[in-house]
């Protein structure tokens, strides 16, 4: 969730430079930051001293903000800034959500997505060096493909216990709201000419498998091996993408 995006903006912005590698860094330490921050935050919420999780904090934001600088500093990209000012704040969100063990609700999993997803429009951004509608985009499909898989678990979860009923109805029926909005959007985009017909090929695996879960009754879960599928449909979305956006 936090690599596909950003690689996915370099390829479509066609240009690989060190401000990418400084870029890739900065948000490497910025999502290594996160355990130390619901760490210190729920210390803080205790009135426990703050101890080695805000020194490992302030060091991967320092670092972060190190790599980041020559960017702002040198080449000018302001908008980075903003973009940086609103990871930290969902950072700020998503540890407060997991320090009251909310970060595993449908709520706090999206917000996560849309935070790790920022690497698309910010890598596009710095790799074009200068911002174009694209970006957006590429923001919006990258959360919208990821959050596909956070009600395709929580359905595939219910599934397997059937003595959660309620939960088992209420995970279909938000799974296949949501499937069928992306459906219905993606055709819409791609009939108005808005995107290439490459989208529909790049959503389809998720599609596809959220679609089947519906149909079909609870197994057995394994989890690696839906975590290997994940990485490949993730891989699918990545190629095709890209292609939407050269073949715009």
């Amino acid at each position: 969730m936090l690599y596909v995006p950003m690689i996915t903006g370099v390829l479509v912005a066609r240009s690989v430079s060190l401000r990418v590698l400084l870029f890739a860094l900065s948000a490497s330490f910025l999502f290594i930051a996160r355990e130390s921050s619901v760490a210190w935050w729920r210390m803080y919420r205790r009135g426990s001293h703050r101890g080695e999780a805000f020194k490992r904090l302030v060091i991967y934001l320092v670092l972060a903000g190190l790599s980041i600088a020559p960017l702002v500093l040198i080449d000018h990209l302001y908008l980075l800034m903003p973009l940086g000012l609103a990871a930290l704040l969902l950072l700020a969100v998503n540890a407060e959500q997991a320090a009251k063990r909310e970060d595993r609700t449908p709520v706090g999993e999206i917000l996560a997505i849309v935070g790790l997803t920022m690497t698309a429009p910010a890598a596009h951004y710095v790799a074009r060096g200068e911002w174009q509608s694209a970006a957006l985009w590429l923001w919006l499909l990258s959360a919208l493909y990821f959050v596909s898989s956070v009600f395709y678990v929580k359905l595939r979860v219910n599934l397997i216990n059937p003595r959660r009923q309620a939960e088992r109805r209420s995970a279909r029926r938000r799974c296949a709201s949501y499937h069928a909005f992306l459906v219905v959007s993606l055709f819409l985009l791609t009939a108005s000419d808005r995107l290439s017909f490459f989208v529909l090929a790049a959503f389809a695996p998720v599609i596809a498998r959220a679609s089947w879960s519906l149909v079909r009754t609870g197994e057995q879960l394994n989890l690696k091996r839906l975590g290997l599928l994940e990485i490949f449909y993730s891989f699918v979305f990545l190629i095709f993408i890209t292609l939407t956006f050269q073949h715009a």
